[in-house]
């Protein structure tokens, strides 16, 4: 007995060996590290070309609970399991957001079988045939089930969908989706980048005391022009950053004032998801350096950003500018030396391309 089962188990071994030295060959870019495979399936699923709501509208409106299963043979299970896992969260998620299906967890979908017979390995799932379907449907509460399968051959992407209908086995939809890169490509679309032009205005005051009489004037505020470069990255698409350029002058009080100056901001910017149900917020905390005639501070900046429209977006804040001196325009009524900073509030709007 003892000498069968180390035959068995020897069996075994030798048959996985020569699987692996036979797959490598034929799947040469499977060898890449995960985050390519990452990378060149998200790119694939952010698509939005991929699993569009308008393809699955003539669907039965009696399906409305769908399960995913993975059905990839052995060759797919080469992908890593973290790649599958964020491959069927962005399939849920696609299917969730059109509002047209509820989609189930389905832990025995998840399920495989490793059987030794007496000279083969057998390497079974929850379901073999359409009886033991049909079974899983009404365990699960399925109305169907979206059969998915990913690979990748040659930088070509693919990912196969079936959805299968649980009560009688009946193929509802079909579809192949693919995209062909190149690791260049992948490592350039992994960081997001974008452009913003924004328009603001700065609660900041400005001062200068009076030589004839007693008092002073005041600057109330400042308007804000600029350009920042935002980016983001897939390992985190919740975490944005900004790095800005803006120029500040005023258009009040010129006879007195001639403020003019720039800033140069750094800026983190974290999505608040717990908000998306009512507005997709979001909240933004910066910090810049600013110079103005002929004078310096920091400036710290925190508040919300809302969306405008489809490009656009508001900020609301407060901001806190360093109090400096500065020089203002000559005036024989006033102090030459003045000041320029302090708390007040940040309203910005912005258009990105």
């Amino acid at each position: 007995m003892v000498v069968k089962n180390l035959r068995i188990l020897c069996i075994g071994l030798l048959m996985s060996l020569n699987y692996v030295q036979a797959a490598e060959p034929d799947l040469p870019h499977m060898a890449e590290p995960a985050p390519t495979l990452y990378t060149g399936f998200g790119q694939l699923l952010d698509d939005d070309k991929t699993l569009v709501l308008e393809e699955l509208m003539d669907l039965d409106q009696n399906i409305q609970r769908i399960a995913l299963y993975h059905n990839g043979d052995r060759l797919h299970r080469l992908i890593p399991k973290q790649v599958h896992q964020m491959i069927e969260n962005k399939l849920m998620r696609r299917l969730i957001a059109n509002g047209r299906f509820d989609v189930i967890q389905c832990l025995e979908c998840r399920t495989t079988k490793v059987v030794m017979a007496v000279d083969e390995l057998k390497i079974s799932q929850a379901a073999e045939n359409n009886q033991q379907l049909r079974a899983l449907s009404k365990k699960v509460r399925a109305d169907a089930f979206m059969f998915w399968s990913a690979s990748v051959h040659e930088n070509k992407f693919t990912i196969n969908l079936r959805l299968v209908d649980g009560k009688n086995n009946e193929l509802l939809w079909l579809k192949e989706y693919s995209k062909k890169t190149t690791q260049e490509a992948e490592e350039n679309d992994f960081d997001r980048v974008q452009y913003e032009f924004i328009v603001g205005a700065w609660g900041v005051k400005g001062k200068r005391e009076s030589t004839v009489a007693a008092g002073s004037t005041e600057l109330k505020g400042a308007t804000v022009f600029g350009i920042r470069r935002r980016e983001s990255t897939e390992l985190n698409e919740d975490i944005e950053y900004t790095l800005g350029f803006e120029y500040f002058t005023n258009y009040s009080s010129e006879e007195l004032f001639d403020l003019s100056g720039y800033n140069l901001e750094g800026r983190v910017i974290a999505d608040i998801p717990a908000l998306d149900d009512v507005l997709d917020t979001k909240v933004y905390l910066g910090i810049g350096q600013s110079f103005f005639n002929d004078a310096n501070s920091l400036i710290f900046r925190f508040g919300f950003e809302f969306p405008f429209f489809k490009d656009g977006f508001m900020d609301f804040g407060v901001m806190y500018m360093r109090e400096a001196n500065v020089k203002w325009k000559t005036d024989a009524a006033f102090e030459e030396i003045g000041t320029f900073g302090g708390a007040s509030y940040d309203l910005t709007l912005g258009v990105r391309f």
